[in-house]
């Protein structure tokens, strides 16, 4: 077996935090991330783990997608202060779990897969399935990303289990989900980051005539844009983006316009806003009126206190984007305009056209209706041994690059 995971190494951790601060300044600094000196790791000639249990399975993995979760591990930014850090946690995090494989070995109790299925990881976090623990509420309800569980000890203590950054993992099969026949290998790897878009704006449904920002268009903000449009065709979608080639693939998708220029300006001008009011500093500005519905894709200090400031009293701010730190944002504008704050993690159940379902099967539907269209989002491969040049890549995010996949083969 060989594997990329995060190792739990306190001094290295805060040496590449120390390396990545650095590195804002000093561009050789980084250089050192793609040494040794990351707590992302790859282990080669680890022996098989045997299945713990009659209900696991093993999967040999085709391929795998590469998020800012990935590249999150790799430059170490969860914050020592953040809601993360008390939380106990393994000494390992496997990365990967954008992932299509096939089933090579099931326990005698394994009632969901054959040797031969083509599966993903559906549970990633340290939640009751991936843990293999009694489900809590929220897990038994299919909302395994609000887990009550996230602290507690797993039903075994295994040193090796992979996941999807590597030839092959053992999991629970409550963890995983079967992946279409129609949908080829390449699609499939563009599966649990749609999961991440539709669940965005299934979580709560826009309305019609609402006029609409998505604020940066990579992988997730992209399927956002199409979802919109399919969740609620009667919507005006803005999109800003500086990159141009996103800009015309986000009006591929369905974008009815593109936000330019200076930000309030340009939202109050589209949304039939008042001027824009300037402060003793020239960069503290505001206007009256703005956007019904934000989707928050970039995260951070600049795009929270900017969402809140392009929103129309009551509007909504979709928090999608993030960096798992803590951050410093204008509140105001939420207790002055009586603003929604809506967070979104991940996936789970969603109710569309009077059926309840996981959002993998619902986003299998609308792939294989061609209703969500995932063509030309996977733009890169790098083989498993060079998954530091694949973070690399994403870490500097040319303009070509839109989603990059592990080969894991």
């Amino acid at each position: 077996m060989k594997t990329v995971y995060f190792d739990k190494d306190i001094p290295r951790i805060l040496a590449t935090k120390g390396i990545v601060t650095a590195g804002k300044k000093v561009r050789k600094a980084n250089e050192l991330l793609y040494k040794n000196l990351s707590p992302v790791k790859f282990k080669k000639g680890i022996p098989d783990p045997a299945l713990p249990a009659n209900n696991w399975v093993r999967v040999k993995n085709i391929a795998c997608g590469l998020c800012g979760t990935d590249v999150s591990f790799f430059k170490a930014t969860t914050g020592t202060d953040s809601a993360f850090e008390p939380i106990p946690g393994s000494k390992k995090t496997f990365l990967g779990h954008e992932n299509v494989g096939v089933v090579t070995e099931v326990g005698s109790a394994v009632t969901d897969f054959k040797v031969g299925d083509r599966v993903g990881i559906r549970a990633y976090m340290a939640g009751c399935d991936t843990k293999d623990l009694p489900r809590c509420k929220y897990c038994e309800e299919g909302n395994y990303n609000l887990c009550l569980n996230y602290g507690a000890k797993p039903r075994f203590d295994l040193p090796w289990t992979g996941a999807g950054w590597g030839d092959q993992f053992i999991a629970p099969q409550q963890q995983l989900y079967k992946i279409r026949d129609e949908i080829n290998d390449e699609d499939a790897c563009m599966i649990e980051p749609s999961c991440v878009s539709v669940h965005a704006v299934l979580r709560d449904k826009p309305k019609a005539g609402e006029k609409i920002l998505v604020m940066g268009c990579g992988t997730i903000g992209l399927g956002i844009v199409q979802a919109i449009k399919v969740v609620q065709p009667d919507s005006e979608v803005w999109i800003m983006e500086r990159v141009q080639s996103k800009i015309d693939f986000a009006l591929k998708l369905g974008a009815d316009h593109v936000l330019k220029g200076d930000p309030l300006t340009a939202a109050s001008e589209a949304t039939g806003g008042s001027v824009v009011y300037k402060g003793m500093s020239e960069k503290n500005r505001y206007f009256f009126g703005g956007f019904d519905r934000i989707y928050d894709c970039i995260g951070g200090d600049w795009s929270n206190t900017m969402g809140c400031r392009l929103l129309a009293p009551r509007g909504t701010l979709m928090k999608i984007g993030h960096h798992m730190c803590p951050i410093k944002y204008d509140e105001s504008p939420v207790w002055w305009q009586e603003l929604t704050l809506i967070g979104v993690d991940a996936h789970g159940i969603e109710e569309w056209e009077g059926q309840t379902m996981y959002t993998f099967d619902l986003v299998m539907d609308w792939m294989a209706s061609g209703k969500y269209k995932v063509d030309g989002f996977v733009t890169h491969h790098f083989p498993l041994e060079e998954y530091k040049e694949a973070l690399e890549l994403a870490i500097k995010n040319p303009p070509e690059v839109v989603k990059i996949v592990i080969d894991c083969e």
